[in-house]
């Protein structure tokens, strides 16, 4: 939580430094804000000083210097106006030079404003005199940057070098002398209700103390940058920046001048090369709350964050891209003209860039997306004032943008439609023939000169020609009047929206073919034309990022019903309504998909949209289930079964096709899901669709869908051998088959890998099962496995098969667990030493074996007990690994299950290592880092949202538990406050069950110290 001074001009006060980096107009604006509400003796609404100010907004500086000057010749005047008359004066010129029409000029004023705070301070005691200093150090700091703006010689660079220097002392001095008020001011116990001015003091000292440390590390840093290399030249004013920024990081974090810190302490960092350090720093600093004064620098962070990431090879665009757009996407309307808001579009459109680069295992469609998206990024900055401007036109004129104004050629005004048709079509031939002959001067690849210079020259006349034909079609269908030929005037159109679509005019032809197809129904020229609408609109679709293309769907439906109900017999029409069909899918439309589907005659298009939208509804239905939200997965499960068995009725006599073997796959595993092992394996040995039986479909090189076959078919045996009625023997030697085919379809070093991703597949699968299966079919699920599991076991070699049953065991054995448990006994226990021995006969025959293996290994000595073991096993991993975040977890509950089980001398330190880490390692820094650090790295990050909330809750428990086994009544009141703190910046606290969890734990805490037993405060209304 951040601390806020509850004076309005204080809360200013204490974030003008950041104005320092922007403009000098900003700056210069906190500069008045401290010089109009600094002063504790002004009275407020003085004629003298209301006078004063109107001159100033007035822009009468000349009449307010005047009128300063004769001050003491008006009656009436307060007497501290009068003693600040220099102060006042250096006001004047401030907000003189931010409004001066050059940087001569501004400069000048500078000076002048400079002497004038000079000639104030010689009042050492004036009780404004801190507030003068504070500004005398931001006017040094303002003199400086006007110096550095604008390509700075030597001289100016050695001029801002000094004045930044100035500043450094001033600030430095500031902050001693306020440290000595303060320790007075402490020492003499104010009583803010019988002392409010004396109070009021005090909160401003210490904000002017905050303000006044922060500014003198960042006068250091700025200074640094004054070199050609701040690294080597500027090393001894960065580490000295480093050691103000880390002092307010550390010992005012909770305040926003602390907050800000941590953002100077990273760029100080970056300035050095400390990369890796500098990362850390910004990621605290956007762990931060969301606060008004903190918007601008989580521009700042996030941008920083984008250099780094990108200047690793290969450049690391996905979390930039994630980051970058997921700020830009909270961009408020006042921000977006922000210097920090328009530095972090240039970097994101880098990243975009260097996505559109890595053209391996992308999409073409995606690497496309990536390039516009960059595009338009750099055009909506390129014309807007800042240092981003010129590295933006550059990028752009590197993707062959210009978007300086060229001159276009002027087509010949055509007498009527029929001329002008005539002529574009005679343009249009042109424009082929110089295609084509640009095509092959291009497949000539040569590299000199003359040859670059043809295919300049080609590609102009190319584009000029293009425009032409359609510039004097445009000119002649103006020309049209009542008597026009209205067949010539609709083969015009459609020619026209042809040759806007080949010039990637996609918007025009879109809008043109839609007339056509609209005022020519039925007929082909129409229908020509509506199909090009929806192929331009579909072009438009794959450039427009999803979460912006309403309105483009919106047209594609349209357009796509129209030809759907004009012209119901052709074919070409048909495919538009397929295309609105993948749209409401790809939409999670589930309804209106299945509306238009069942629109659709009856037959093998339609049938094949059944088993397309079958396996789609299996997939939302596995991402619910994964959310936790077992009833939208339950009916999910149950459509996406309706319709593929629908769509595989329709597959008629032999007429089966890969597609259609997929579609057969899930239906299978539709069943497995639902508990139907029978019906699964009926649907596998189909003779009409079951992959099983028609294998020989799947092409040879498809090793993706013989690999999930196989899978699927093992888990099926496995699980039939439960059931009543079956031949169990069979079925064992059915499933040892199965596994041979798969060990046989994938070979060598990549076939293992391959063999070991299918395995994690089908642990994954078996623990989703589990995970959902009633208490009966578990006891089966885990018998069948374990009878399996331990036959191969005993009889293969093959490594990959081997880790997969060591995985597979491990799972079984925490399933066979009983809920509340934390040490496996019985048959739990007997699975987890098999899959121990197995891990060792693994590991006897290959040494190589996968940090998932070990991690498999490190939770199943921690399950039996052996929780030494268990984290001599996951250190290793992680002195590889240091940033499996499931390993981490894991060693921090080690620790913090085995010091459940430790006598009251050793738990309070095992407890103690659960919360803050352990195993230094070569670095001398913990391997293992604890719940607070898991808390800290994975705090921001959605994608480990439920890892944070959950080290935040065992941060609570540990140091309870640790309190209580101490029996320190002090440690477990901070657990409480470890809860009500992270409750009171997240009250919602991840999931209503998470947040019952940590509600039961707080009762328990209050009950055990003997605080009233109240729990969380209930949550606020929603809206």
């Amino acid at each position: 939580m951040l601390v806020f001074y509850s004076r309005n001009c204080l809360s200013r006060k204490a974030f003008c430094h950041r104005a320092v980096r922007f403009t000098i107009y900003v700056l210069a604006i906190s500069l008045s804000i401290s010089g109009t509400c600094g002063s504790l003796a002004l009275a407020e609404g003085e004629p003298a000083e209301d006078f004063l100010k109107r001159l100033r907004a007035a822009g009468y500086y000349d009449t307010a210097l005047a009128y300063l000057d004769r001050l003491d010749q008006y009656p009436g005047v307060d007497g501290s106006l009068k003693d600040a008359v220099s102060l006042e004066k250096a006001q004047t010129y401030i907000e003189a030079g931010v409004n001066a029409r050059s940087a001569t000029e501004r400069d000048e004023f500078f000076v002048k404003a400079e002497s004038s705070i000079a000639d104030f301070l010689k009042k050492d005691s004036h009780p404004r005199a801190p507030e003068a200093r504070l500004q005398l150090g931001k006017l040094q700091l303002v003199r400086a940057n006007t110096l550095m703006m604008l390509d700075p010689d030597d001289d100016k660079k050695k001029a801002a070098r000094e004045s930044y220097l100035n500043a450094a002392k001033t600030f430095d001095t500031i902050v001693e002398n306020l440290r000595t008020q303060l320790k007075e001011m402490q020492g003499e116990k104010i009583n803010a209700d019988e002392n409010p001015k004396l109070a009021e003091q005090r909160t401003q000292y210490r904000a002017d103390f905050l303000e006044a440390k922060l500014n003198a590390g960042d006068a250091r840093r700025l200074a640094a940058t004054t070199f050609a290399n701040p690294a080597k030249d500027g090393k001894k004013l960065l580490d000295e920046a480093i050691t103000q920024f880390k002092d307010l990081a550390d010992n005012y974090g909770g305040y926003v001048t602390g907050a800000i810190a941590i953002l100077h302490l990273g760029q100080t960092q970056q300035l050095l090369g400390q990369n890796d350090a500098a990362l850390d720093s910004f990621l605290q600093f956007l762990e931060q709350p969301d606060a008004d004064p903190l918007r601008e620098g989580r521009f700042e962070a996030t941008s920083a964050l984008t250099q780094i990431w990108l200047a690793k090879s290969p450049p690391d665009y996905n979390p930039a891209i994630e980051r970058g757009q997921g700020l830009l996407d909270t961009v408020r309307p006042n921000e977006k003209r922000l210097p920090a808001a328009l530095h972090l579009k240039l970097e994101l459109a880098k990243a975009y860039l260097a996505k559109s680069k890595d053209t391996k295992g992308q999409k073409k469609t995606d690497i496309k997306r990536a390039e516009s998206a960059g595009r338009q990024l750099l055009i909506e900055i390129e014309k807007l004032p800042g240092t981003h401007a010129e590295e933006s036109t550059k990028l752009l004129a590197e993707m062959g943008v210009d978007l300086t104004p060229t001159e276009l050629p002027k087509a010949d005004d055509p007498e009527n439609l029929e001329e002008a048709f005539a002529a574009s079509r005679e343009l249009y031939q042109l424009s082929e023939d110089l295609r084509q002959a640009l095509e092959l001067l291009k497949q000539q690849k040569k590299d000199d000169a003359e040859h670059k210079k043809q295919i300049e020259s080609l590609e102009k006349q190319l584009a000029d020609t293009r425009y032409l034909a359609i510039e004097t079609l445009r000119l002649g269908m103006t020309m049209i009047n009542r008597g026009a030929d209205l067949t010539t005037l609709n083969q015009a159109k459609h020619f026209y929206a042809v040759l806007l679509y080949q010039v990637d005019r996609f918007r025009d032809a879109a809008v043109v073919g839609d007339n056509l197809a609209r005022t020519s129904p039925g007929t082909e020229v129409g229908l020509k034309g509506g199909l090009v609408a929806l192929s331009a609109l579909q072009k438009l679709l794959v450039e427009v990022p999803q979460d912006e293309n309403t309105n483009l769907i919106a047209q594609l439906k349209s357009i796509g019903d129209f030809l759907t109900v004009t012209w119901p017999d052709d074919p070409e029409a048909a495919a538009a309504q397929g295309i609105m069909i993948r749209l409401a899918l790809q939409k999670d439309q589930w309804d209106q998909a299945q509306s238009l589907v069942s629109k659709m005659p009856q037959g093998p298009e339609r049938a094949s949209f059944e088993r397309l939208m079958g396996q789609l509804l299996w997939n939302q239905s596995i991402v619910a289930r994964q959310e936790k939200n077992d009833a939208l997965a339950d009916k999910l499960l149950g459509d996406a079964e309706k319709e593929l068995i629908k769509g595989l009725s329709g597959i008629k006599g032999g007429l089966i096709e890969p597609e259609g073997l997929r579609a057969a796959l899930v239906l299978a595993k539709v069943y497995l899901r639902k508990g139907d092992d029978a019906k699964a394996l009926a649907t596998l040995d189909h003779k009409t669709y079951g992959p099983v039986k028609l294998i020989s479909k799947i092409a040879d090189d498809d090793d993706a869908l013989r690999g999930d076959l196989f899978a699927t078919e093992l888990t099926t045996i496995v699980q039939r051998m439960t059931s009543d009625g079956t031949d169990p023997t069979a079925l064992l030697k059915r499933a040892t088959a199965v596994m041979d085919k798969l060990r046989q379809t994938y070979k060598g070093d990549d076939g293992q890998k391959r063999l070991q991703s299918i395995y994690i597949g089908m642990a994954r699968s078996l623990k989703d099962e589990l995970e959902t299966a009633n208490a009966a079919k578990k006891d089966k699920l885990i018998d069948a496995f374990r009878v399996f599991l331990t036959q191969i076991a005993e009889t293969t070699k093959d490594p990959a098969t081997l880790q997969w049953i060591v995985q597979t065991l491990v799972q079984l054995g925490e399933a066979a667990m009983p809920e509340a448990e934390t040490k496996a006994t019985g048959r739990a226990k007997e699975l987890l030493a098999t899959a121990i021995k197995t891990y060792e006969q693994l590991k006897a025959q290959n040494p190589d074996v996968s940090l998932s293996v070990q991690f498999q290994l490190a939770r199943a000595y921690r399950l039996v007990g052996q929780y030494k073991n268990s984290l001599d096993v996951l250190e290793q991993i992680l002195l590889e690994k240091p940033t499996m975040l499931d390993a981490q977890v894991e060693a921090a509950t080690a620790y913090e299950t085995w010091a459940g089980e430790l006598p009251d001398k050793f738990a309070p330190k095992a407890y103690q290592t659960a919360l803050n880490g352990g195993r230094p390692g070569p670095n001398k820094q913990n391997t293992i880092w604890g719940w607070g650090k898991i808390s800290k790295l994975t705090n921001g990050n959605e994608q480990f949202k439920e890892i944070f909330f959950d080290a935040r809750y065992h941060i609570a428990l540990s140091r309870f538990l640790w309190g209580r086994r101490a029996k320190d009544t002090s440690i477990m009141k901070r657990a409480i406050t470890d809860i009500t703190q992270v409750a009171g910046i997240y009250p919602e606290l991840g999931s209503p069950a998470q947040r019952a969890k940590f509600d039961a734990l707080l009762r328990q805490i209050q009950k055990e110290v003997g605080d009233p037993v109240k729990g969380l405060p209930p949550l606020p209304p929603a809206g």
